[in-house]
């Protein structure tokens, strides 16, 4: 058990696609505790706006221990393994989780 929860928000290091290389960025658990067991299933975060329908505005992000304001981009999930999680942010607020957990089930 890891105890990281379904809407917990943080710091990994994740692959940077455009650049090949490994960065440290915020993310967001959208898996629940039930998948997590070696990876765990995130929504990657980015201070960069919202590009498409699918990336949605956090609200409260700086309760959620963000530096800036941030958008998860749910069109972008994937698993990363436990072992690139540097550090726990926070924790996204409930009407944040609701909207991203909403997009991630549009997806599918």
């Amino acid at each position: 058990m890891t105890g990281y929860k379904q809407g917990e928000v943080l710091l990994a290091n994740v692959f940077a696609s455009g650049l090949g290389e490994m960065k440290k960025r915020p993310v967001v658990v959208v898996g629940n505790e039930m998948v997590v067991d070696i990876d765990v299933l995130i929504a990657p975060v980015t201070s960069s706006g919202a590009r498409t329908s699918f990336d949605v505005e956090i609200q409260h992000w700086e309760a959620a221990g963000l530096a800036k304001p941030s958008v998860a981009r749910t069109s972008k999930l994937h698993a990363i393994p436990l072992n690139s999680i540097i550090r726990s942010l926070g924790q996204l607020h409930d009407s944040d989780l609701r909207a991203v957990l909403a997009k991630c089930k549009e997806l599918f």
